[in-house]
């Protein structure tokens, strides 16, 4: 497992920005499935909505929840980001495999 320190926190939260962004498009595009409605106007179609609807309403809200931690995640990181004193600016240098990011210290006035 690889750690988070000073020197990785910006490319780990730039992760972590592009994985809450892909979860939201997921849950976004799951929208539909909230009223799911009967394949056909049958009775065993109707039944199936009955049966399948709260199994597909739990996959959602288990998918939401993810969402939820992703975002907490993501956020402690960005507040992390913002006690290591770093700037987004810094971000490009991160990516780019350079070690120009240095530890200024706290950016935290107490």
């Amino acid at each position: 497992m690889a750690q988070i320190d000073v020197d990785n926190v910006l490319q780990v939260k730039r992760l972590f920005d592009e994985r809450v962004d892909a979860a939201r498009r997921t849950l976004a595009d799951s929208a539909a499935l909230r009223a799911m409605p009967p394949c056909a106007d049958d009775p065993v179609s109707k039944d199936a909505v009955v049966v399948f609807q709260p199994k597909v309403d739990v996959l959602r809200k288990t998918h939401s929840d993810y969402v939820n931690e992703l975002v907490e995640a993501r956020n402690r990181l960005a507040k992390a980001v913002e006690e290591y004193g770093l700037t987004e600016d810094e971000n490009a240098a991160s990516f780019s495999g350079s070690s120009g990011l240095q530890y200024r210290g706290p950016h935290v006035t107490r």
